[in-house]
């Protein structure tokens, strides 16, 4: 008998939002259900783990449940929760260990999140339960790295930050490529000839139809904004000044 196909649930949704202060910085964090594993790709950043612990709790599972952490990259925004999964097995390209001075989204304090866990490499081809393996996408950074998921609906690949969005698909760019224009489009090729749905990094899951962007596989969720802080601002406090 063989095994059921694996599937696809998005825990955590991709935003591409940014302010005049900086990168939001909202990665799609995914579970990949196998009879064999559980395997969370990404996990995003500590400003959303309370986000992340209530959608597992969602899926009936807690963070122990988890048997395998599949990281696209070492951006911030995608890596600063794995210390919740220190018992797992944490994948990550060997490309995205180096964490040099002056890099504003892979800082050297970086290196301090994968203390005491148990890093494997995660290499192009890689399978780690029937119908779930590695795919190399360099480009965004040197060793960006997707999963291709073959389920009952067709072939499912998880891009991370090589394919960030369905605006990145129809232009046929990244939106940053830090190892290289060329080898950025390229991953972005192998995704729009393998993939029927993709699973972006900071956009909602789409499908594929003749290589481009067919429709969303979940609605659109808009963030909302908090009242203000009411220890810090109180907001019946008139506007600033003019300038004189």
């Amino acid at each position: 008998m063989t095994d059921p196909a694996p599937v696809v649930e998005p825990l955590l949704l991709g935003y591409g939002l940014a302010s005049e202060q900086g990168s939001i910085g909202f990665c799609g964090v995914y579970l990949v259900q196998t009879p064999r594993r559980r395997i969370l790709f990404d996990c995003g950043h500590a400003g959303r783990r309370r986000a992340l612990l209530r959608a597992l709790a969602r899926h009936g599972l807690g963070t122990r449940d988890v048997d395998t952490l599949v990281l696209s990259h070492a951006h911030y925004d995608h890596v600063q929760n794995a210390d919740l999964f220190a018992h797992a097995d944490v994948l990550l390209h060997p490309a995205e260990r180096d964490f040099p001075a002056g890099d504003p989204v892979k800082p050297p304090w970086t290196g301090a999140i994968f203390a005491g866990l148990r890093v494997l490499d995660a290499t192009d081809g890689l399978e780690l339960a029937p119908g779930v393996t590695v795919t190399g996408l360099p480009g965004h950074t040197a060793g960006s790295v997707g999963l291709t998921v073959a389920t009952t609906t067709g072939t499912a690949v998880l891009t991370g930050d090589a394919l960030p969005s369905a605006r990145a698909l129809r232009a046929g760019r990244a939106t940053t490529a830090a190892a290289g224009e060329e080898v950025a489009a390229a991953s972005i090729e192998l995704v729009r000839q393998r993939a029927d749905v993709v699973y972006p990094g900071h956009d909602r899951p789409f499908t594929l139809e003749a290589g481009h962007p067919g429709r969303y596989l979940v609605p659109r969720v808009d963030l909302s904004v908090l009242a203000p802080d009411p220890r810090t601002e109180d907001p019946t406090t008139p506007a600033d000044p003019a300038p004189s």
